[in-house]
């Protein structure tokens, strides 16, 4: 065997080579990729659970969301700030659920599935008065979605 024969075997094995790393690499990409979305789908479903679970296990939060979804100015001004908080934290995590659906693909059935959540919370009075007041402190397109929803909810 000559010598450019064992270095033609030798490229076709490095070729091979180089084919089964990126296959293997390609696998352990989407793999992590399923990873992350697992990852975020779970953090924004604990993120949404905390907040609840902030209303259900407190009394006081628990009567300042009703209180507040009826008339906000029927609260003191610190059950007022406490309100302002609350819906700012429920709506800051479904924005993340909005923002997580847009930018890594998570699926948009995740999302959809939170409008009507955001209608409850935007239908009330307590709800229009933040909305109103302090939707400019959210991300553009999380707005946008919201406005429409507003928009919709107004219309039926």
């Amino acid at each position: 065997m000559n010598w450019d024969a064992i270095g033609a075997v030798g490229e076709i094995v490095g070729a091979g080579a180089v084919f089964l790393t990126l296959i293997y690499l390609a696998v352990q990409i989407r793999q992590n990729t399923s990873s992350v979305r697992a990852a975020a789908i779970d953090a924004a479903i604990t993120h949404v659970s905390n907040v609840r679970e902030t209303i259900f296990v407190n009394e006081d939060i628990a009567a300042i969301y009703v209180d507040g979804g009826k008339d906000p100015m029927s609260l003191d001004e610190k059950s007022l700030v406490r309100y302002r908080l609350l819906i700012h934290n429920i709506l800051l995590s479904l924005a993340n659920i909005h923002q997580q659906s847009t930018l890594t693909g998570l699926s948009k059935s995740n999302w959809e599935t939170q409008k009507s959540v955001i209608l409850r919370i935007i239908s009330t009075p307590g709800g229009m008065w933040f909305w109103e007041n302090y939707r400019l402190e959210f991300e553009e397109s999380f707005r946008e979605e919201v406005d429409i929803l507003q928009i919709k909810g107004a219309a039926t």
